[in-house]
């Protein structure tokens, strides 16, 4: 996507950016589930940087148990 300084980076810009677009038409992706994505993945990012209380962080596997 092209950068343009004079607008912010928003969800709107994103759609409205024509490569995305094309993408986006090529995949049969409407704005509201690009939106909802988005949304899904701010989220998740967010949810990353709570800390896990010590007794959750017990019960869970280690990452390096998996195989």
């Amino acid at each position: 996507m092209f950068q343009n300084t004079t607008r912010p980076l928003t969800f709107e810009t994103l759609v409205s950016d024509p490569l995305t677009r094309m993408l986006m038409d090529a995949d049969g992706v409407t704005p509201d589930e690009l939106a909802a994505v988005m949304h899904a993945a701010r989220k998740a990012v967010a949810a990353r940087r709570m800390p896990i209380p010590m007794r959750a962080a017990e019960a869970r596997p280690a990452m390096s148990a998996r195989v």
